[in-house]
Parts: C-alpha cells; sequence; structure tokens
C-alpha cells in the first residue's frame, strides 16, 4: 500500500473538513496532471511546509543513522519520497499504517489529507485537539 500525505493549511482544513470526495478528485487530478503549473499553485497554496524526515526522526527517537532505522526490514515500511508539503509512504497493510503513521501523526498540531495511491482509503487525519474546532 502506498500513501500520499499532505499537510494541510488550517483555513482549508476548516473550509474542507466535510468534502473529503472534493479534495480526493483534486489529489488524483494533481497526480494526474502533474506538470501542470496551476496545479502546482493550487497545491502550493492549500499546503504547509512540514519537514516529515524531521517529524519521523523525532518519533524514531535519537538514533544516530535514521536511513538505517526506515530501510530495516523488520519495520516493512518506507518513506519514498518527502517534499515540503508532502510525503510518500509505503507499508504493507492498513493496520500497519494506522499503527506507524496515523497514530504518530494525530499527536501532531498539523492537519494531514491521507490519499492512498489506488484511492481506496483517504481522509482526514487531525490532531485529537483541533477537532473540537469544527464543532
Amino acid at each position: 500500500m502506498k500513501f500520499a500525505i499532505y499537510a494541510i493549511k488550517r483555513d482549508v482544513t476548516e473550509k474542507y473538513y466535510y468534502k473529503v470526495d472534493l479534495l480526493k478528485r483534486f489529489f488524483e487530478e494533481c497526480w494526474t496532471f502533474s506538470d501542470s503549473s496551476i496545479y502546482k499553485k493550487q497545491l502550493d497554496y492549500i499546503t504547509n511546509h512540514f519537514s516529515f524526515y524531521e517529524w519521523l526522526k523525532k518519533i524514531q527517537g535519537n538514533h544516530s543513522i535514521l536511513s538505517d532505522r526506515i530501510y530495516d526490514c523488520e519495520m516493512n515500511y518506507d518513506i519514498i519520497e518527502g517534499k515540503n508539503c508532502c510525503c510518500l509512504f509505503q507499508c504493507d497493510s492498513l493496520w500497519q499504517a494506522e499503527r506507524v503513521l496515523f497514530q504518530p501523526l494525530r499527536m501532531c498540531n498539523q492537519t494531514f489529507f491521507i490519499i492512498e495511491e489506488s484511492g481506496e482509503h483517504y481522509g482526514w487525519i487531525s490532531p485529537l485537539l483541533s477537532q473540537r474546532l469544527l464543532s
């Protein structure tokens, strides 16, 4: 399973929290038309810069060589590509993604939109405190 994780700006989260299908279609179109400058500008407008690599280092602990831990066969998952606003994450199962990625992301102050490469699984990962924001 491959997931794309996007760090979304707070105001966009507030406006589109209940429009997950609309966001899913937007991100799928971003993948399809990845060379389009219009989609790149729109993506830049709705996403936050978030250092996934630094965040992963923090949750993995103070290991001297992070790449050895990331590509460890026992862990069986891999961050494929990191950008300032998006990260591709690969794992074997939804349960593994929940345990290794989704649960730790909920501890951040950032809100994320996650979509599986096949489009079957998608939705918001938001901090527990900010979920009160929308009530």
